[in-house]
Parts: C-alpha cells; structure tokens; sequence
C-alpha cells in the first residue's frame, strides 16, 4: 500500500512539475476598436519596418519552460484601426526617406521593450504584460521632428482563463488596447506633436 501511495504521489509531482515548466506560446489577436474621437484634419502616413511586423519576444523562465509571446502580426491592424479613429485619413508609406505631398507627416511606430511576469513570479494571481514603444514623427519631407516612448500595460486573472496561454494572449492584448487608448489621449499633448499641428493647422490646433 505504501509503495503505492508513493508511486502516485511521484507521478502526480511529475506531472506538476511538467506542467509549471510547459510555459506557453502565443500570438496576439488582430481584433481592435477605432477610437471614436474628434478627427485630427489631417492625414497622415504610417511606416511599418519589417522589425515591428515580425516582433517576438521569447523568454525562458527558470523553472517554468519557454515562453513566446508574437505580437508582430497584430501590429498592423491596431495602427491602422488607431489612425483610422484619430485622422481624417492615413496611408502607408514604405520608406521615411522622401517627399510625400499629399500627407501632412508620418507616424513610425517600433516595440522598444516587452515585459511579462507570470502567477508563479509575483505570487498573484495575474498575468502581466509590459510594452514600450516608440514613436517617431516625421514631415512628410521625410525630416525627423521627434520622438516619445509610451509604456502600455495588461493583465489577466488566471482564474478566468483556461491555463497559461489564453491568459496571457488575453494579457498581451490587454496591453496593446491600452497603448491604443494611451496614444489618443495624449498625442496631442506631446511637446513635437503639438509644434507639428500648430504648423499644419495654422495655430489652430
């Protein structure tokens, strides 16, 4: 009976051990909203580079696997949708270089830095995801104006997920919503960015 118990017991521990170490792989869904806001009168270009396009950011935890979290796919649907919401009409523009006439400037997005922590890490009960990106403005003569970093946060409660996966996926879209709704309500407050519309717009901005 004794060697029983313990051979249950060890194939139980093995399989919690397995389980914490599984980690997980995920891509962020390509499902966002279009601010509903007063429209910026201006349209704009937006630059993609192939580094944002094909973001991932992979991580092994000590003790709890391999973990992948993708987030190029989604990137641009969720700029689009964005600048959908905050101009009168945008484009995207292959290169920065050059003179582009009928848009006002371009938009550069780029991923700086992702951060996530697990359940097991912070002893909560949460799923945390961390993203900085970067955003340059440039005239539509391709000259850079500026640049700011906008850090944007997500998290999920494991308990309304089914296991690690879904929720960080949840987590990591969290994060990318709030970096939507982060942009708008501070583009305008942006020292470059207000310098830039006041030029465009004739001081009405």
């Amino acid at each position: 009976m004794l060697e029983r118990f313990a051979k249950c017991a060890l194939i139980s521990a093995l399989a919690l051990a397995a389980f914490g170490c599984a980690g997980a792989k995920v891509a962020v869904p390509t499902g966002f909203p279009v601010p509903q806001v007063s429209k910026v009168p201006l349209p704009v270009g937006l630059y993609l580079d192939e580094a944002l396009l094909s973001y991932v950011h992979r991580e092994s935890l000590e003790q709890r696997g391999d973990w992948e979290i993708e987030l190029g796919s989604a990137q641009q649907p969720m700029f689009d949708n964005l600048l959908s919401g905050l101009f009168i009409g945008h484009r995207r523009v292959l290169q920065l270089g050059g003179a582009h006439d009928d848009i006002a400037g371009v938009l550069a997005p780029s991923i700086e830095e992702l951060q996530f922590s697990i359940p097991e890490q912070t002893r909560s009960e949460y799923y945390e995801v961390w993203i900085r990106y970067r955003f340059e403005l440039h005239a539509n003569d391709g000259e850079k104006l500026g640049q700011w970093d906008l850090t944007a946060y997500g998290k999920a409660h494991q308990q309304n997920h089914a296991g690690a996966s879904a929720a960080l996926r949840s987590a990591a879209l969290v994060a990318c919503r709030d970096a939507m709704a982060f942009f708008t309500q501070q583009f305008g407050k942006v020292p470059v960015v207000q310098t830039w519309l006041s030029s465009e717009l004739g001081g009405s901005a």
